[in-house]
């Protein structure tokens, strides 16, 4: 039972070294450039927002693959003591990631404010694509950590899914750049939302695999997730290009 219990924690192991190396590789090689460009004056210091977000996610993965091994090591206090850090990082998280896409409009829009009609509306169109392609973190990480959270005392099973759904959803930047920056991905005849929507599933699948093969059928929390991510993959394939999306967007972004 022991061993039983001991090679079923491996999969999460397994899935927050997937998630970490995923995010690594997407941003390694434009972090590398960018810490080469600043120390050779060819760049300005990014403002501290990017530094936060930074630093909140990849302490979250760290922390996702610490909790992860405190489980597999059979340690349950320190895994206790070491979630507590969770409930910081998570608005951390969110609000630095809201804080990243305004720095992002509000520069962007500084550069187009003198530019064409044509081009504002393309501006427009770009902004609002980024609130729709970083939609599913701003919405469905904060609903799947604070369930997380409320079910983690009653039912660890769910909790620990959770986490991993909470988490998956926040590799969609770094799933776009190995899709667009260094290529790693091809992106299968895909438009760019699609195509990391596709490969979150595929980062998911085995997981659920491992749950089919144990438990003959997924988790409740799995289901119930990943149906959740699938409104949001059709919800978003649908208003991709849109003109609505694209005036509604950016009235949400507060742009005019």
């Amino acid at each position: 039972m022991k061993n039983s219990a001991n090679a079923h924690s491996r999969i999460y192991v397994f899935m927050a070294i997937l998630f970490l190396t995923t995010t690594i590789a997407g941003f390694a090689p434009t972090s590398i450039g960018l810490i080469s460009r600043v120390n050779s004056g060819a760049q300005a210091m990014p403002p501290l927002i990017l530094h936060v977000h930074a630093a909140s996610m990849y302490l979250w993965l760290i922390l996702l693959l610490v909790q992860s091994l405190s489980m597999y090591w059979k340690k349950p206090t320190l895994h206790r003591k070491l979630g507590l850090a969770s409930v910081i990082l998570a608005p951390c998280i969110l609000l630095s990631m809201y804080g990243v896409e305004m720095m992002n409009v509000e520069l962007n829009f500084s550069a187009s404010s003198n530019s064409t009609e044509e081009q504002h509306t393309e501006f427009m169109q770009n902004a609002s694509s980024l609130l729709l392609i970083h939609g599913a973190s701003y919405i469905l990480f904060p609903i799947f950590y604070l369930w997380a959270i409320l079910v983690r005392k009653r039912d660890g099973d769910s909790h620990k899914r959770l986490m991993v759904m909470a988490t998956l959803v926040l590799l969609i930047p770094g799933i776009g750049r190995l899709l667009s920056v260094t290529r790693i991905l091809p992106d299968l005849g895909l438009n760019i939302i699609d195509a990391r929507h596709f490969y979150l599933l595929v980062l998911i699948a085995p997981a659920v695999i491992h749950d089919i093969v144990k438990n003959r059928l997924p988790h409740r929390s799995y289901t119930i997730g990943i149906t959740a991510l699938g409104i949001w993959m059709v919800t978003a394939h649908f208003l991709w290009g849109s003109i609505w999306w694209a005036e509604t967007g950016s009235k949400l972004l507060g742009i005019e």
